[in-house]
């Protein structure tokens, strides 16, 4: 597929093979460190740390299907969702469908409260399935910080539904051509449970590790 059919039209539907779905999940990875995301979803690689662990545990409260109803709000924990139009999957842990408004979209992350575009992103292309799926445009989501325990709104705006999008095309591509980008140690190194598999270390770039990114 061609860069192009990253942004392709409301009107237009695309058949893709297995090698060209892309997983919600990558997105997230691939915006943060493109080798971590190669690591994973190339090579099959995955190791777990403390990091990774905890917030797995975290994650148990939206981790099994359920539909709920509290104070009103509907809400459905790891829904499944999908685009034809853009060849995505994945599962969005909640989503609040309010009474005559457009769902929004809640993804719930470990750690604390503060902007990352790599987890906005993929909350943003949980969006662009749901309007598919619901015949519905969708402004706004938000991210739940567990360790903080505060929600952070999040605005589908063009230029982060622009980014999402190229993020997308550059996936479809490591996938189908099998790319594998070459490490750069610098500070995510530090605690990616990744990294023995990685060895970014064996090929050091400019980049000093405790220099912030």
């Amino acid at each position: 597929m061609t860069e192009a059919q990253g942004n392709i039209s409301a009107q237009e539907t695309l058949e893709w093979t297995d090698d060209e779905i892309i997983p919600i999940s990558a997105i997230s990875h691939h915006l943060y460190c493109k080798r971590q995301n190669a690591l994973i979803h190339v090579e099959g690689v995955f190791q777990d740390n403390d990091l990774t662990v905890s917030g797995n545990i975290g994650h148990t409260v939206v981790d099994q299907q359920a539909s709920l109803v509290e104070k009103g709000l509907h809400r459905e924990t790891s829904m499944h969702v999908y685009s034809d139009r853009y060849g995505l999957r994945g599962i969005a842990d909640v989503v609040e469908f309010p009474e005559n408004a457009a769902p929004i979209p809640v993804d719930y992350k470990h750690g604390r409260k503060k902007l990352w575009q790599n987890l906005d992103a993929q909350l943003c292309a949980i969006a662009l399935c749901l309007e598919e799926m619901c015949r519905s445009e969708i402004n706004e989501g938000a991210i739940y910080h567990m360790l903080s325990r505060r929600r952070r709104r999040v605005v589908f705006t063009t230029e982060l539904r622009k980014v999402t999008l190229q993020a997308v095309a550059e996936i479809r591509e490591m996938l189908v051509l099998k790319i594998l980008p070459p490490a750069i140690f610098d500070r995510r190194c530090l605690r990616c449970s990744l990294r023995p598999a990685c060895m970014p270390e064996a090929n050091p770039s400019l980049n000093n590790p405790f220099e912030l990114i």
